[in-house]
């Protein structure tokens, strides 16, 4: 039997789960399968190896982004200058939940990268969606932004929201807004 699309999304979700709320270690079939509630051994059927299962559950991240991406290019009308840093800013301070716990998992992904480089092509593919969606904001502002200050910006607030989960204390997101885009486009 061909394998199920809406089944093998059901157990990638719950992988992404899982690193999001016991980190990369907790990733094993068995934890998946009961995550998912699918019957026991349906993850290994679908991904033989834990690597198979990190790399899918890696790929799975990739298409989610994407799917946020496009979501958010439709979304984001015209902007005033004032209006992406409002965004920007609750981005950061706010994120919803979910964004909250796929930030999570895609930091573990991201911190895996270091010792797997087998990962590395989907994170850099992650970190050109996070570009391309930085991007897509910027230019509704009015902002004209090159490339390689979209790459800097995007790993910039990639570790700032990494410092932020995980030292408490940081609270002035609209003061950080400001300054990066007065240094970023001398506004």
């Amino acid at each position: 039997m061909p394998p199920n699309p809406e089944r093998r999304a059901q157990i990638l979700d719950a992988a992404i789960g899982i690193l999001a709320d016991v980190g990369v270690g907790g990733l094993t079939h068995r934890q998946v399968d009961d995550r998912a509630g699918v019957p026991a051994g349906t993850t290994s059927n679908y991904f033989r190896t834990r690597q198979a299962l990190l790399e899918a559950t890696a790929a799975r991240t990739v298409d989610l982004h994407w799917q946020r991406v496009e979501a958010l290019q439709a979304a984001v009308g015209p902007l005033t200058r004032d209006g992406v840093k409002a965004l920007i800013t609750r981005m950061l301070s706010d994120p919803d939940d979910q964004a909250r716990r796929y930030t999570l998992a895609r930091f573990e992904l991201f911190m895996e990268g270091t010792r797997r480089p087998e990962l590395r092509p989907f994170l850099k593919e992650l970190q050109g969606a996070a570009v391309k969606s930085a991007t897509l904001i910027f230019e509704a502002g009015g902002f004209t932004p090159t490339a390689e200050q979209m790459d800097e910006l995007s790993r910039l607030l990639n570790g700032y929201v990494f410092s932020k989960f995980t030292i408490p204390g940081a609270d002035d997101e609209g003061g950080l807004v400001d300054r990066l885009l007065r240094a970023f486009f001398e506004t």
